[in-house]
């Protein structure tokens, strides 16, 4: 069953822009890895500087596996942008009747 990984990220101020174009990057560095499925990113409409990432993956497990594969440098240009650490989690989708 997939499971999705949520950010919510805020640049620092003025830094909004500049955030948005190391996700795009990120992203790109996500997007072929064994076990994702997908990646989406959203920009607030009313905050230049928020931005939610989310991951699509076949597993928990595929993302941790993932994420040590990338190592932490691969995340630097992101963190180096943000205001305060993001706020991430797992969710499982629900299907709607």
């Amino acid at each position: 069953m997939t499971v999705l990984r949520h950010y919510l990220m805020r640049a620092a101020e003025g830094r909004g822009d500049a955030l948005g174009r190391a996700l795009e990057t990120l992203a790109g560095k996500v997007r072929p890895l064994a076990g994702c499925e997908k990646v989406e990113m959203f920009a607030d409409a009313g905050d230049a500087d928020a931005f939610i990432f989310i991951e699509y993956w076949s597993s928990v497990d595929a993302h941790k596996a993932a994420g040590a594969a990338l190592g932490k440098e691969a995340f630097a240009g992101v963190m180096a942008l943000l205001a305060g650490p993001p706020e991430g989690r797992y969710l499982n989708p629900v299907a709607l009747p």
